[in-house]
């Protein structure tokens, strides 16, 4: 059975008809910004993209803080790689971590990050001797995607550099490295804001460890309020949950799957091919 099917993913869908929302989430947010991207070409002096940038004076301008959400949908008009690279790595990576948090969810994280980099952004440079004029691109959302796939998923192989096959978790170790790097010794090369993709990093690294969610944590979601308590770490010691149970058995058999998929029955180790079975079983029985 394959994640779609399940019954939290198919809680999320949409009802039947042509819908924009029907895809991925991952689809649509690429279609949006590749199409921010293309329709700017046909304004004059990059109208566009300098309207939804962020600038330093949103921190006393409350009317532009829709700016710090629209930035994200705006990239370098006179490098095709700033858009390339991010819409390919949110492509990339995105779709397994939507997998794991749903469409809604996923869009919560991908947003909210886009603002929590952009704040802090402008609040550094509105008190900087020599501010920045804007801020484009998604680098620090896509960072805090890339990093969650790679907490999910951190021995699956990838290939670094499209050339490398390497486990994820040396990805996790070059992005974090990389842009503490330049952040510390070289911050102000190449025109690029590596701090806020820092704060990509540091929010997905909480997100993942003290396993949050973003639409339980909104006031009024399920009849509770926002709490400092939601911040802590799960305890380690839980009462009893089937539903819960069954979910991580679904996303072990996905796992599972993928590896027979890449490798073939031989690859399973004995453990491996009990869990797939009792998957098999536990289906067969929920469809009778």
């Amino acid at each position: 059975m394959g994640v779609y099917d399940r019954d939290y993913y198919r809680e999320e869908q949409q009802p039947p008809g042509i819908q924009f929302s029907g895809r991925m989430m991952v689809t649509n947010l690429v279609i949006v910004t590749a199409a921010v991207f293309l329709v700017n070409m046909f304004t004059r002096d990059n109208w566009l993209m300098n309207t939804l940038a962020a600038e330093p004076s949103v921190v006393v301008k409350p009317w532009l803080l829709w700016k710090l959400v629209t930035y994200g949908f705006a990239h370098d008009p006179e490098q095709i790689r700033h858009i390339f690279w991010n819409m390919l790595g949110l492509w990339i990576f995105g779709r397994d971590v939507e997998m794991v948090y749903g469409r809604k969810e996923f869009l919560r994280i991908y947003l909210f990050t886009l603002v929590l980099g952009s704040l802090l952004w402008c609040l550094r440079e509105y008190f900087a001797a020599d501010p920045q004029p804007g801020l484009w691109g998604a680098s620090g959302a896509v960072t805090a995607i890339v990093l969650l796939f790679v907490f999910h998923y951190p021995k699956r192989t990838i290939l670094l550099f499209f050339v490398l096959p390497a486990p994820a978790w040396v990805l996790g170790v070059i992005i974090i490295g990389g842009n503490m790097y330049h952040t510390l010794f070289m911050p102000n090369t190449e025109n690029v804001a590596f701090d806020v993709h820092l704060v990509g990093a540091a929010f997905a690294i909480c997100y993942y460890r003290f396993g949050w969610n973003i639409g339980r944590m909104l006031p009024g979601s399920g009849g509770t309020r926002f709490s400092l308590s939601r911040l802590k770490p799960r305890p380690k010691l839980k009462i009893h949950d089937p539903d819960e149970r069954c979910e991580k058995q679904d996303e072990e058999a996905d796992r599972l799957l993928e590896k027979v998929g890449r490798e073939g029955m031989d690859s399973l180790t004995s453990k491996e091919r009990r869990a797939l079975e009792d998957y098999s079983r536990r289906m067969r029985q929920k469809h009778q």
